[in-house]
C-alpha cells in the first residue's frame, strides 16, 4: 500500500469579510472564498490547532481515575509572507483588519495531490473560519527577503470543505 503524502506546493490563503447571512453549506463557503482576496506567496502557515482542557479525577481510596473534558479551545496560526506592499487586495485586506480590528474569514486551499491535470486542479480541501488579527510584525535581516507574519486569532469553528471546481 502506498504511502499518501500531500504536499504543501499549491496551497493557498484567502480572505474576505463575514459574510451577513453567514454560509449556509459548503458549495456557497468554497464559491465565496475562491471570489475572496488572494495572499499572495505564502511561505508558512503553522498550525491548526484545536484542544480540549482535561481534569483528571483520581480517588484516594484507589487506583481508579476518571477524566472529564472542557470545552474546545482554537490556537493562533502565524501565516508568514513575503512582503508585498502593493498587494492591496490580500495582505491589503489583514492590515486593514489588524488596524481596524474587524473579523474575516480566512480560507485555506489545500492542493488535490492526486492529479497535477488542470481539468482537475480545484479538487483538494479547504479550511475555513472567521479570524481576528491580533499581531502583525515585519521581519528584516540581512542577506534575506523582507518578510510580513501576520497573527490570527481563530475564533470560530474550524470547516472543513471539498475544494470543488468553481465554474
Amino acid at each position: 500500500m502506498a504511502i499518501k503524502v500531500l504536499d504543501s506546493q499549491g496551497t493557498k490563503v484567502y480572505v474576505l469579510d463575514v459574510p451577513d447571512p453567514a454560509f449556509v453549506d459548503c458549495t456557497a463557503a468554497v464559491t465565496a472564498i475562491k471570489a475572496g482576496k488572494l495572499v499572495g506567496c505564502p511561505q508558512s502557515l503553522g498550525d491548526i490547532t484545536e484542544t480540549r482542557a482535561s481534569t483528571e479525577y483520581k480517588c484516594l481510596s484507589s487506583n481508579e481515575s476518571a477524566k472529564a473534558l472542557g470545552g474546545i479551545s482554537r490556537g493562533s496560526l502565524e501565516l508568514g509572507l513575503l512582503l508585498d506592499p502593493v498587494d492591496a487586495a490580500g495582505q491589503g485586506a489583514l492590515k486593514t483588519a489588524f488596524k481596524d480590528n474587524t473579523k474575516v474569514i480566512v480560507g485555506i486551499e489545500l492542493p488535490d495531490n492526486e492529479s497535477t491535470l488542470p481539468e482537475t486542479t480545484g479538487n483538494g480541501t479547504i479550511y475555513w473560519f472567521v479570524a481576528s488579527v491580533s499581531g502583525v510584525a515585519t521581519g528584516i535581516a540581512m542577506d534575506a527577503a523582507i518578510t510580513y507574519t501576520v497573527t490570527l486569532e481563530i475564533g470560530s469553528d474550524i470547516t472543513e470543505c471539498p475544494a470543488v471546481k468553481v465554474p
